[in-house]
């Protein structure tokens, strides 16, 4: 029996100590690598005091950038169209190829209304990921 101390007092151990078999461990790159992608590719919200933050090491692109660009490239279109030159034809154009690409309305009227500057990605993305943390 072994004597334990713990705050100044002391004990016994009522139990024996068992010796157990010691596992070898392999270093397989090939896995590591492949988790250390998969890991990577997860997006890390940051949320301090109602604002969200992008961690460094996140990939900033829960979808394609591609789509991204699409999408960001309509709803400036839309702003444009709408409220600059106020032409209901090309609105209504634009309008029309959201719905062709399904993309949500309530997407890109997000991005026209809650977004501090359309003309940032940075600031549509953040936009963007807001409107897809609340669905």
């Amino acid at each position: 029996m072994e004597k334990l101390l713990y705050r100044g007092s002391k004990y016994t151990q009522h139990k024996e100590i068992v010796s157990k078999k010691s596992v070898q461990l392999k270093y397989r790159r090939s896995i590591y690598n492949q988790r250390r992608q998969l890991t990577s590719k997860v997006q890390n919200n940051l949320i301090y005091r109602g604002i969200k933050y992008l961690s460094k090491g996140s990939t900033n692109k829960p979808y394609s950038s591609e789509a991204n660009k699409k999408v960001f490239s309509l709803a400036r279109d839309i702003i444009n169209a709408q409220f600059n030159l106020a032409n209901d034809e090309l609105s209504r154009k634009l309008w029309n190829e959201v719905a062709a690409l399904k993309i949500d309305p309530q997407r890109i009227i997000n991005l026209m209304y809650r977004c501090c500057s359309n003309e940032d990605n940075q600031s549509m993305l953040e936009a963007d990921l807001d409107y897809f943390s609340k669905e």
